[in-house]
This record gives structure tokens, C-alpha cells and sequence, in this order.
């Protein structure tokens, strides 16, 4: 990130827009490494990490331009080291914080402020911890998931300390290569967004190194093209997601961010190499949501995917289901 900031932009936003509020400038304390953030919709405030400053930022939901966030949690008591990712968990008012580079997951008060300790940390050997983004909670089996260096990790919500994981979702079934990232948990069911975006050095120095003759399209160079994966909260071991969006069609390289919006059943994704933000209408996703929308009438249609708009220029057609998900 070049310049610093939040951009935030109608839903229904399509095409080369400009955002309807930019939160930036030296005030709002944002550093160039955002790599996840979080909506708090019931105290209405945006959570952002600044990994260069070890720190975790709170805004007012509101916020915009050169704008101060209302909470800092930094200090030497927090024992942050580079917050890559936040994630909420309102149902225990708690903030989860993962760090990459420290191969650290940390839990803290919702409302933290100043430098406080955390009130618990996982981390150590036997967590197997790598390249920790992104986090969620299935508040129904009490399980903490974690977007991991190849693979999915369980721990206990309440784990504390180098504990092992109780579990694990890897394997060449499950698609899942280099690097998930973000990862949501939402009714018995785990969206992530699989990368699979492999760091090779094209560089010697300033210069091209080997084979290469010009700068790649693809700076991460793997063939292997990521996608957005589904899979149940119980899902163990090496099994295929459920439900996919991937293809040339879906316009995903290597996916990175991700968030829901379950009563209109749409999925927002971040791409790392096409520095767009993409919206996929997939109401199958969320076969218990029961919303509806408003029509010219002034009244509302049922939730037929056939009378829903679509954002995006990316159409639901470009989904992938699994037969297990045809049922």
C-alpha cells in the first residue's frame, strides 16, 4: 500500500469508482502493511492492525480522512510483534490478533486500550504456527480456526500457552497450497480464501536473475491459481471444500481478502495481484438466510437469486459446486 488508508465504497459500488470516504493521512496512525481488518456492526467501528508499529487501531465506524482512531493498543505489554490480521468475537466480546512474523495468535478485551496485556497467547512449538493470517471462531463447538501456513488449524477458543492444535484441515484434496488468508466463520460453515500464491525472487539485486527477461504479470509465479473454498466447521483431515468459487471467469488470481454479507447472500473478495475488490452473489452459500430485498413496489421480493442485482460485473454462474453440494 502505497498511501495509507481505508477506502470505503458503496456495496453496490461496480467499475472504477471513487470511495465514498478515505480514512488517511498522519493522524489516522495507518501504516503501509494491512494485510486484514474487521467491522465491529454493533459498536459500529472498522479494527485495522498497523504492523510496523506494532499496534492495533479502532476507528469510529464513521470515520474519514486524516481522522485519529478512538483506540491504540500498543506497548510493550501487549507483546505485539507485526498484528497482521484482527478478527471479532462478539459472542465473548474478544479481539483476536494474529501475528505472521511472530507466529502468534493473541485474544483481547473488545474494548482494549493503551498498553494492556492480552488476555490470552498462543504460541510456541508445538501450536505449529507459521504464516498465521487469518482467524474465526465457530462459537458452536468452541473451536478457534486458523488460516495457517499450508492448512487449516482447531485449537480450543480458550487454549492458552504452546498447545498443540486439536486438529487439522490439509491435503492435496482440500486445494489449499501456499498461504490462506483471510477466513471467516459463519453457521457451521468456514469460508476462506485460499492464495496459494508462492514467493519466488525474480531479483538479484536490482536486477532480473535466471530465465527472466521482464518483470512477470504474476508476482507470485504459481501456476496454481487460488480460490475461495467452503467447508464445514466439522471438516477434519484432507477433504475437498464443499462449495468453490475459482476459473478465469470468476477473475480470481490469488484471493487474499474476504467478507460476508450473508442476508444478501453476497461474498467480497481482495485480490493480491489484480488490486480490485470483486463481489460474487452466491445466495447457496446461505441456504438459512431468509432476507429479502425491496422492489419498485415499494415491497419485497422473495430470496429468488433470479431477481437479485449483482453488483459486480462477476456473475453467479461462474460458481463451482461440488455434487456434495447439490443435494
Amino acid at each position: 500500500m502505497s498511501q495509507p488508508r481505508i477506502a470505503i465504497f458503496a456495496r453496490a459500488a461496480n467499475g472504477s469508482v471513487e470511495p465514498k470516504r478515505v480514512i488517511t493521512g498522519q493522524a489516522s496512525k495507518l501504516g503501509r502493511t494491512v494485510h486484514g481488518i474487521a467491522y465491529d456492526a454493533v459498536h459500529d467501528e472498522i479494527i485495522v492492525p498497523n504492523a510496523l508499529a506494532d499496534a492495533v487501531l479502532v476507528f469510529r465506524g464513521s470515520a474519514n480522512g486524516a481522522e485519529p482512531p478512538i483506540r491504540v493498543i500498543q506497548g510493550p505489554c501487549t507483546q505485539l510483534v507485526t498484528p497482521h490480521s484482527v478478527s471479532l468475537d462478539l459472542d465473548h466480546n474478544e479481539l483476536l490478533v494474529s501475528s505472521l512474523t511472530g507466529k502468534t495468535i493473541y485474544a483481547f478485551s473488545l474494548n482494549a486500550n493503551g498498553d494492556v496485556a492480552p488476555l490470552r497467547m498462543i504460541k510456541g512449538p508445538r501450536t505449529g504456527l507459521g504464516h498465521v493470517v487469518g482467524l474465526g471462531i465457530d462459537s458452536i463447538n468452541d473451536v478457534l480456526v486458523v488460516a495457517n501456513t499450508k492448512d487449516l488449524l482447531f485449537f480450543k477458543r480458550t487454549d492458552n500457552g504452546d498447545v498443540a492444535p486439536l486438529a487439522s484441515l490439509e491435503g492435496p484434496k482440500t486445494g489449499i497450497g501456499d498461504e490462506p488468508w483471510q477466513l471467516h466463520v459463519y453457521k457451521g460453515k468456514i469460508f476462506v480464501a485460499a492464495s496459494n500464491h508462492l514467493h519466488q525472487s525474480v531479483y538479484s539485486a536490482v536486477t532480473l536473475k535466471g530465465t527472466f527477461t521482464k518483470v512477470p504479470e504474476d508476482p507470485w509465479l504459481d501456476p496454481n491459481l487460488g480460490f475461495i473454498g467452503v467447508w464445514n466447521t466439522t471438516d477434519r483431515g484432507d477433504v475437498p471444500p464443499r462449495a468453490i468459487i475459482r476459473g478465469p471467469f470468476s477473475g480470481l488470481l490469488h484471493p487474499i481478502g474476504l467478507a460476508l454479507n450473508p442476508p444478501r447472500g453476497e461474498i467480497y473478495v481482495s485480490d493480491s495481484v489484480r488490486n480490485g475488490l470483486l463481489t460474487f452473489l452466491v445466495p447457496d452459500f446461505f441456504p438459512d438466510e431468509k432476507a429479502s430485498e425491496p422492489n419498485k413496489s415499494g415491497g419485497h421480493n422473495s430470496r429468488n437469486p433470479g431477481r437479485i442485482k449483482r453488483p459486480s460485473r462477476y456473475r453467479a454462474s461462474h460458481l463451482d459446486l461440488p455434487p456434495c453440494c447439490r443435494k
